[in-house]
């Protein structure tokens, strides 16, 4: 499906790759002081609360880090996280299995899209683990590759391109 299509389907394209295009093109020399660039970045730092990739970059790129805009962003994710958690719970004692997945699976997509790669990871194996249908499962397996193409990690990608062509030989419908 093409990638203007996600949000019709009820998929997140997160994490935002242009974010990390955009990242990628601040660490070349020609464009490591380009002001645009770094004003873009942050104000999708900022639009999003993306506190865990906001100090992932400052360390990557040596740019100073703005401790009241981190002290606020980490805030508002904690009560994201909050009122996620408050939901997989509720969930968890008065719905069913496919709303507990869905509870999870919206937890880690918040994970993935504020760049909390070590929560997200480990958000999506637990909604992996509650998932029943192949082509969810797929729908995680691609989410994590698209985690890992993020943040570069060559070795997330490849483990979870070997899961999907595995999934897919099961016969994963992902429709």
């Amino acid at each position: 499906m093409p990638a203007e299509n996600l949000e019709e389907q009820g998929l997140e394209k997160n994490p935002n790759l242009e974010l990390a295009q955009t990242k990628f093109l601040l660490t070349l020399a020609e464009y490591k002081q380009d002001a645009a660039l770094k004003a873009k970045l942050l104000e999708a730092i900022r639009t999003e609360n993306m506190a865990p990739w906001y100090e992932h970059i400052c360390t990557e790129l040596g740019w100073a880090v703005d401790k009241d805009l981190l002290a606020r962003m980490k805030e508002n994710n904690r009560v994201e996280v909050e009122q996620l958690d408050a939901a997989i719970e509720d969930a968890e004692k008065n719905l069913g299995e496919m709303e507990v997945r869905e509870a999870n699976l919206k937890k880690s997509e918040y994970l993935c899209r504020i760049g909390d790669k070590a929560a997200a990871e480990t958000a999506f194996r637990k909604t992996y683990e509650k998932t029943v249908s192949l082509g969810h499962r797929l729908d995680i397996v691609f989410h994590l590759i698209r985690l890992g193409l993020f943040y570069l990690d060559h070795d997330l990608i490849t483990r979870n391109i070997d899961k999907a062509k595995y999934l897919i030989e099961e016969g994963g419908d992902w429709d």
